[in-house]
């Protein structure tokens, strides 16, 4: 007994994680196929072809499991003393799945010493409650692309063209997809050979599995075979049609090493990969039009046309006609190159434990289409850089089977560790300037030439070294710089660009229009462009020749995962138990390259724009006569934040404090870097950020340490930070346990799982208040007087009053959303409160402090984000109504963290708060998870020997999803940032007709009805409700990917020979 009790613990205690890619099993019984007794000792064998995998032997019963085996297909064999061998051929083993194989074995005579006998797949098979397809029905299949694939499963609805789909009316954001137990992110396909079988689950979800509340697809892939084998594939369309479509596809794997003595493997490899190259890889259904190569030279030489009124100038692309346009049947400079390669490496360390080492790897660049340069500027499209990776461990160990001893309490146990490790890359740049982020806007050098203008006046000499010390002079005195001529030279990084501003120094020089280029500004005025400028758009719809991409960004997120999992019989109970850890840590920057021009004038002389009128200058000539004139210099303001101004004049050689007049135009790209500005100057908190970044430093350097929020708001005596941000780390762990049992004809599937979320970040303690203010707990403790809280108002409730510096009237209260007024009543209105103190006016705790902001409260604005733990149970169960027909049923609560980019903690945006800027839509680190309710019913009907037809019914309730929400009155200003308010019901019905190689044909065809409702179709469906300043109000609409009638078919017919 205390042996079975260590057993269980022990089992029990390796499995603090789970893995996806979980093996199946053989299970069954063996009969006498003439009296129908069990045969209790007889031996089952599972082949790879002719190599012994795994064996198993009968017990008392005649009952037996092989668990585990790796999901692929096998050769059994069943073997007793007096029985002719029972050869079954072509089982398929699915991952996390039993597969049921009885055997009827007949007494071995002189005419009848083997049975052979070839299996075909079972039209019902029990325990199968998902979409599972093998390789070689993807290998039949007229596309590779893993959406796709998935895309043909009833209940699942894919827009053409688009890469993703939706389960059953969920977002397409809730689905997760798993590669040999790995969490992908990025990229999710993979080298065609290499897959195995792909398990799309759309409803009936395991309790294994979690962090989803759309659909599941489980990918495993193909591991080392005891033999050798290969294959490749080249492919071309270049010959058909003018995409170019080509890949070229490489297979080998087999056994590296093997047991001298038994001639087993003990190390194998597979290796899969393909090249792919697109000219364009998703091409219009309709005609493209594209401006003809004559007439694009023509607009690139010459962008601009004067105006017929004599002053400014016009875009030439906006005389453009028919004749000017070519048709054609792809899209230019949108190709696209892609790798895939995936792989492992096994070692039978013993003869019950394995250990896998495998990964994959991703890569895709090339030019990114766009609708809006595809007339004229297709030249200039962006250029993007995707690379993803992973790699994992798995350890694995079997601790025998029923055999081993015939009154074990725990049977057929093993267990499986995995660790694993995930990169995913992303770049999106200028294809010529790259990270050279000085050459994205730059079109020229602009000399501007200044002249001083004077008025007549009076002034007294402050100069004691001046003759004229003390006296007041009548003079002309110096009143402005005024510009006279901008000399333009231009540049070679943008020379399309470049016309425009030539073609408008052109039509100066030849009078062909009225204006002059006097100034920067008389330049930008007559329709030439200075640097960091594009060029207008033609008609609002196409992109103008030479208009360059605007930014560069990169992205780097990490994903690092331990999990296990351990199975077990306990009786007739099959159970599965494990948990899972996982952290991420997600980073990400980008910088609007042509802003940086216009950013650079703002902040050049920025000290030095005034004159200094207390030390006139009087002007002598040689012989010490007074010339009538006063001059004065600049005005150095040392108070001035000045970080990019001062490292300018020291890389140009100037005195860093001096008053020396800079030209920003007139100098060359080369001159400046980034590490010239001051984080606060690039992100210039109150207006448009030229930066955004987090996990990266402000220049755009990953960042090796976690930097605190105090860090971020605190500043120096002058103002400046680093600012810095870092990743954002959230981590989510999960236990679950599960239990396959059969009671009489009835099967079920039990599970509940246990899912914790902690987004690991700051958030506000308050939203609507950005600063600690009191509430009506704290009024005792303050110098409040004559106050009386009504009746139902919570001592949590926040107080606001009529002035914060001198409060003596409360106005109103707030608990959460919810506004009352000063008695007590609900109010819907919070403008209504507000008003009555001349705008919403908590009551803070220290409302002195707000000109020190958030940098000294930032301890008491903000607490520790509350991990959330979830409970969901799973239960899914089948019963045969008779020999060909079965019944079945789920019933499953799922949960799924909140998105990313709604939850990630943004300290940038609370800056920008306190100054009066609310921005677009904001992030909330403090989402909860989203939550789903899935019901199901179905029938299973076999029609023939070769044909099935499944019949359910499903409904679904989703909850907390994501939503902008406008936190209307918030102090110190309103804003919109995401809130767990969507929700929807998807009620449908699907009909699924399975037909069976049959001649020549194979059918699978699905028609899908469904009524998929909702609040909102995505996170930001509600946006312009919330920006209108009306309240928070949801309506019900059908989701904008309701499917209402889909059908799916797929036919293969083909020839069996000749």
């Amino acid at each position: 007994m205390v042996k079975r009790i260590l057993t269980l613990i022990m089992v029990l205690a390796v499995a603090f994680s789970y893995g996806q890619s979980r093996p199946g099993s053989i299970k069954g019984m063996v009969k006498d196929k003439r009296t129908g007794e069990v045969i209790p000792f007889a031996t089952v064998i599972v082949k790879d072809k002719d190599v012994v995998i795994a064996t198993g032997t009968t017990d008392f019963d005649g009952k037996y499991n092989i668990n585990p085996v790796n999901a692929g297909v096998y050769n059994l064999t069943c073997n007793f003393i007096g029985y002719a061998d029972f050869n079954l051929n072509g089982i398929t083993v699915y991952s996390g799945k039993p597969k049921v194989v009885n055997f009827n074995m007949t007494v071995e005579s002189t005419m009848i010493q083997e049975v052979t006998v070839t299996a075909s797949e079972e039209l019902i098979e029990t325990g199968k409650t998902s979409e599972i397809v093998t390789s070689e029905e993807i290998k039949n299949l007229p596309y590779r692309n893993l959406s796709q694939i998935v895309g043909t499963t009833a209940g699942v609805f894919q827009q053409d063209g688009s890469g993703s789909f939706n389960v059953r009316g969920s977002r397409s954001s809730t689905n997760v997809v798993f590669i040999d137990g790995v969490k992908v992110r990025g990229d999710v396909n993979l080298p065609r050979d290499a897959i195995l079988q792909t398990e799309v689950i759309v409803g009936g979800t395991p309790a294994q599995y979690g962090d989803v509340t759309g659909g599941v697809i489980a990918t495993t892939t193909k591991g080392p075979a005891p033999y050798y084998f290969g294959s490749s594939e080249i492919l071309t369309s270049s010959v058909f049609d003018p995409y170019h479509y080509n890949l070229g596809a490489l297979t080998l794997g087999g056994p590296l090493i093997r047991n001298k003595k038994t001639g087993q493997p003990i190390v194998g490899f597979l290796l899969a990969s393909e090249f792919q190259y697109n000219r364009d890889g998703s091409p219009r259904s309709l005609t493209t039009w594209k401006v003809n190569d004559d007439k694009l030279s023509e607009l690139q030489a010459n962008p601009l046309v004067p105006a017929s009124s004599g002053f400014g100038v016009l875009n030439a692309a906006d005389f453009l006609t028919q004749d000017d346009l070519l048709p054609q049947n792809f899209r230019e400079n949108v190709a696209r190159t892609s790798v895939r390669i995936a792989g492992n490496l096994k070692f039978v360390t013993s003869e019950k434990t394995t250990l896998t080492v495998g990964g994959r790897y991703n890569m895709n660049q090339g030019r990114n289409g766009s609708r809006f340069n595809e007339l004229m500027n297709y030249a200039n499209n962006s250029e993007s850089f995707a690379q993803d990776w992973s790699t994992y461990v798995r350890f694995q160990q079997r601790f025998g089977n029923a055999s081993d001893s015939s009154n074990s309490l725990i049977r057929n146990a093993f267990y499986s560790i995995q660790m694993d490790f995930t990169r995913n890359e992303r770049l999106s740049q200028d294809a010529r300037h790259k990270d050279n982020l000085f050459a994205y806007g730059h079109i020229g050098t602009y000399k501007t030439r200044y002249r001083p203008l004077y008025t007549l006046g009076s002034d007294t000499i402050t100069d004691p070294n001046d003759p004229n010390y003390g006296k007041v002079m009548d003079a002309y005195t110096l009143a402005v710089y005024q510009s006279v001529n901008v000399d333009y030279t231009p540049g070679e990084n943008n020379p399309i660009l470049s016309n425009y501003t030539s073609n408008f120094y052109n039509f100066v020089d030849q009078n062909l229009i009225f204006n002059r280029a006097r100034s920067l500004e008389d330049i930008r005025a007559g329709g030439g462009l200075l640097n960091g400028d594009q060029p207008s758009s033609v008609y609002g719809l196409w992109g103008n020749v030479g208009a360059n991409q605007a930014s560069y960004g990169k992205t780097l997120n990490d994903q690092f995962r331990i999990t296990a999992s351990s199975t077990f019989d306990i009786k007739d109970h099959s159970l599965i138990v494990g948990v899972e850890y996982e952290q991420r840590f997600d980073r990400s920057y980008s910088v609007g390259a042509t802003g940086l021009w216009t950013l650079m004038r703002l902040l050049q002389n920025d000290a030095i724009r005034e004159l200094d009128l207390n030390n006139p200058e009087a002007s002598y000539d040689n012989n010490g006569v007074f010339q009538d004139t006063l001059n004065y210099p600049r005005l150095f303001d040392a108070d001035k934040p000045r970080t990019f101004d001062r490292n300018l004049r020291e890389t140009l050689g100037l005195d860093p404090n001096g008053t020396d007049w800079l030209d920003i135009d007139s100098y060359d790209p080369s001159t400046f870097s980034l590490d010239m500005f001051s984080a606060n100057e690039l992100l210039n908190i109150g207006s448009s950020q030229y930066i955004g970044y987090y996990g990266f430093d402000y220049l755009g350097n990953r960042l090796t340490t976690r930097p605190s929020l105090t860090d971020f708001f605190a500043t120096d005596a002058q103002g400046n930070s680093p600012r810095m941000i870092g990743a954002f780390e959230p981590i989510y762990m999960a236990g679950y346990i599960q239990d396959q049992f059969t009671y009489e004809d009835l099967f079920f599937n039990i599970g509940v799982r246990v899912d914790r979320f902690d987004a690991n970040q700051p958030v506000l303690a308050d939203p609507y208040v950005l600063y600690p203010a009191y509430s009506v707990g704290d009024l005792d403790a303050t110098t409040l007087a004559g106050y009386d809280v009504p009746e139902g108002i919570s001592d949590g409730a926040v107080v606001y009053v009529d002035d914060q510096e001198n409060p003596s009237t409360i106005v109103g209260y707030r608990e959460g959303t919810t506004w009352y007024t000063a008695n007590g009543e609900v109010e819907a209105n919070p403008k209504n409160i507000a008003d009555l103190s001349g705008g919403i006016k908590p009551f803070l705790k220290n409302p002195g402090i707000e000109d020190q902001k958030l940098a000294v409260t930032a301890n008491e604005s903000f607490k520790d984000y509350t991990p959330q733990v979830t409970v969901s149970p799973r239960i899914s169960f089948q019963f045969p109504i008779s020999d060909e027909a079965e019944f079945f049923a789920h019933y499953d609560i799922m949960v799924q963290r909140p998105d990313p980019g709604a939850n990630r903690m943004n300290p940038i945006t609370y800056l920008q708060m306190e100054n009066g800027n609310n921005g677009s839509i904001l992030s909330n680190p403090d989402l909860r998870p989203q939550r789903t309710t899935d019901y199901e019913i179905g029938f299973r009907q076999k029609l023939n020997d070769n044909s099935a037809l499944k019949l359910s019914a499903f409904y679904r309730e989703m909850r907390d999803m994501m939503q902008t929400f406008s936190f209307t009155e918030a102090y110190p200003v309103t804003y919109i940032a995401f809130g767990n308010l969507d929700f929807g019901t998807v009620k449908g019905y699907t009909v699924q007709y399975d037909l069976r190689r049959t001649g020549n044909v194979r059918l699978n065809a699905n028609y899908t009805l469904q009524f998929a409702d909702g609040t909102g179709s995505s996170s930001t469906s509600g946006a312009n409700i919330a920006r209108s300043g009306q309240p928070n109000l949801r309506y019900i609409l059908p989701l904008s990917y309701d499917s209402r009638h889909q059908v799916v078919m797929n036919m293969d017919y083909r020839y069996g020979g000749g």
